[in-house]
């Protein structure tokens, strides 16, 4: 009779505790869709020399997660590159932002032997992809982004420059929407033009560029897609772009490529890279970067730096080893500052300033956190201005300056033929 009592007791008192407890994960500020896509370099020691392109996509529900990790290979030769880091993830986040037990399950037996097995971090800083072998999977920090609601089916872009829900406020005619899809759906024409010409690049070029490429394709056409239906509803009509299939010149595309953010270390200013072909008095091929500051009425250009076309596959491969050595620092736990100059133009000018003397500096800078950036300096004398570029960005600049040097060089030296030489081509 008396254990009777005591075990009623004890369930009644497990059940008052149950019912006068809240969920723990119930109406978690992080609800939404995440994606992350960034390089994965593996160490020397390993099959796959080339780094590995992951793909992160998740969705936080109630602060549980779920979702799935992705890598194509990246053009390793070895069947193996194309196992690692593929799998499902699940696990659960706190209101802070930590990721609780959050575990990445491989699909393959021999990648759940030696590739990453958990992700561990805070979803507003770095988060880390940590691996069973580090010898030949090192701890990888990456950022993730929300990109959509959980009740979004148009996948309609969160943490956009401009939100589409700004663009909406803002837009009161139906020219004015119609002029607005134009402008995202002639974004998206540049990337699929440059993205075109990049696949003609050597492979580990190719597979640099694709990653930062595809990720501003998506994001340009989950906008198109919600300003779509946004626009359709407000104006009750259906509104589309009108140049979906129009091409596009060389010199028109930097009217349309999305311009490119820098900011000015140590100060709270940031502006937009804006990079313009232009062809001098003396009928030469030059690409005038403009430095824009958009909280300015008047004088928007800040800066400008001219680089002759001679120079520009140094300047693309300057900007792409902002890309390559950050991974080199970030295989090797590099926690100290580093200033490296990657490229300098004209060459020799950069080691001593002084006065009477221009020229410009690519430089890779690494900061006592460990976080890397680009950094385009302008020498004038011993005055020198600089404006740091994400990596991110600096590879979207090197894949832009691709398809100038690529297409843009070819458009150029057709106006530049006299008619004979024209003529010649049809031989």
């Amino acid at each position: 009779m008396l254990k009777r009592i005591i075990n009623n007791k004890i369930f009644l008192l497990s059940s008052a505790l149950l019912l006068g407890s809240a969920p723990v994960f119930a109406e978690s500020p992080w609800d939404g869709k995440y994606n992350s896509t960034f390089p994965f370099q593996m160490s020397r020691a390993s099959v796959c020399p080339k780094f590995l392109p992951i793909d992160i996509e998740i969705k936080i529900e109630n602060g549980q997660i779920s979702g799935f990790m992705f890598n194509n290979g990246g053009g390793n030769k070895d069947a193996f590159c194309k196992l690692y880091h593929n799998g499902s993830i699940t696990g659960a986040i706190d209101n802070e932002g930590n990721f609780i037990d959050v575990k990445v399950k491989q699909k393959d037996g021999h990648s759940r032997k030696y590739s990453s097995y958990k992700i561990t971090g805070n979803i507003k800083n770095n988060l880390n992809l940590i691996s069973r072998s580090k010898k030949y999977h090192p701890t990888t920090a990456f950022l993730i982004t929300k990109y959509a609601d959980l009740n979004s089916g148009s996948n309609n872009l969160v943490n956009s420059n401009q939100s589409y829900k700004t663009i909406v406020n803002n837009v009161n005619k139906q020219s004015e929407a119609q002029k607005k899809l134009d402008e995202i759906q002639a974004s998206l024409n540049m990337y699929e033009a440059i993205s075109k010409v990049v696949k003609r690049q050597k492979p580990d070029v190719r597979s640099r560029f694709a990653i930062a490429i595809k990720k501003e394709i998506k994001k340009l056409n989950a906008e198109k897609q919600s300003l779509e239906q946004e626009f359709s509803n407000q104006f009750s009509t259906p509104i589309r772009p009108s140049n979906q299939k129009l091409n596009i010149s060389s010199f028109k595309a930097s009217e349309t490529f999305p311009k490119i953010p820098f900011y000015v270390p140590g100060t709270n200013e940031i502006g937009e890279m804006l990079t313009i072909p232009r062809v001098t008095d003396e009928g030469n091929l030059v690409y005038r970067l403009d430095f824009l500051d958009p909280t300015l009425t008047y004088e928007k250009v800040r800066d400008s730096i001219n680089i002759p076309h001679e120079s520009i596959n140094e300047v693309i491969k300057a900007l792409l080893n902002i890309d390559k050595w950050t991974i080199t620092a970030q295989e090797n736990n590099v926690t100290r500052r580093v200033s490296k100059t990657a490229l300098c133009i004209p060459k020799g000018r950069c080691e001593n300033k002084k006065k009477g003397v221009m020229s410009t500096e690519i430089v890779f800078q690494v900061y006592e956190d460990g976080s890397t950036a680009g950094r385009m300096q302008r020498n004038k004398g011993t005055y020198s201005v600089g404006y740091n570029l994400s990596v991110e960005s600096s590879v979207l600049l090197s894949a832009y300056l691709t398809y100038m040097r690529d297409t843009g060089f070819k458009e150029f030296n057709i106006r530049n033929m006299s008619d004979e030489e024209l003529e010649s081509l049809f031989n």
